[in-house]
């Protein structure tokens, strides 16, 4: 398992593919160490790297359902997640996390654990159309809240980010208002920690 860890992260960082970054790879493991899922619900495959371990850290039971918008991406992740006896327990869904959301709510699917690593601009949308899936007791993770540090300090934010930082703001807004309540970790680009009371 620590021998195909390395070699994702190797490719990720050959190939510029966004993965958890040291430092929010630790505060992600812990976060899953202490909170024991049952099933996750993961927006933002990439090559499958926060889903394995994920499922290394989680309860023994632990199954991960997991969004990819890109097909090079999808398959590049099934191909990973292939070479794990872990991966048996992903189930990978190829398209737009906003319109999966739609699909696995009218399913009835729910989850005590999800992790929001996809288009920052959405993030708002992502957390109201997750958040009736999510079990009482339940937790969200969401990576980049801080956006290279904008979202907290945006007076030198160049003009171009604008939105996707304004929609980050709104997102702690929403993750802060009850009954969620939300801690932020900053190292790295922000990892928001939020509880379902």
């Amino acid at each position: 398992m620590e021998a195909l860890r390395a070699e994702m992260e190797a490719y990720a960082k050959a190939h510029h593919v966004p993965i958890l970054n040291e430092h929010g790879r630790r505060f992600y493991a812990e976060f899953v160490r202490q909170a024991q899922p049952h099933r996750i619900l993961e927006l933002g495959t990439a090559i499958g790297y926060s889903a394995l371990l994920a499922l290394s850290l989680a309860s023994a039971d632990c199954t991960v359902e997991t969004i990819e918008l890109l097909p090079e991406r999808y398959e590049t992740a099934k191909a990973f997640l292939a070479r794990s006896p872990l991966g048996r327990r992903v189930t990978q869904h190829l398209g737009d996390a906003g319109d999966m959301l739609d699909v696995l709510r009218e399913q009835g699917r729910t989850y005590d654990f999800i992790f929001i690593d996809a288009a920052k601009g959405q993030y708002p949308d992502y957390f109201e159309k997750a958040t009736p899936m999510l079990e009482q007791g339940g937790v969200i993770v969401a990576d980049n809240v801080l956006f290279r540090g904008y979202v907290l300090h945006p007076v030198m934010m160049p003009r171009r980010f604008e939105t996707i930082v304004e929609r980050l703001q709104r997102y702690l807004e929403l993750a802060n208002t009850p009954p969620y309540t939300t801690k932020i970790y900053p190292r790295g680009d922000g990892l928001a920690l939020t509880r379902r009371k």
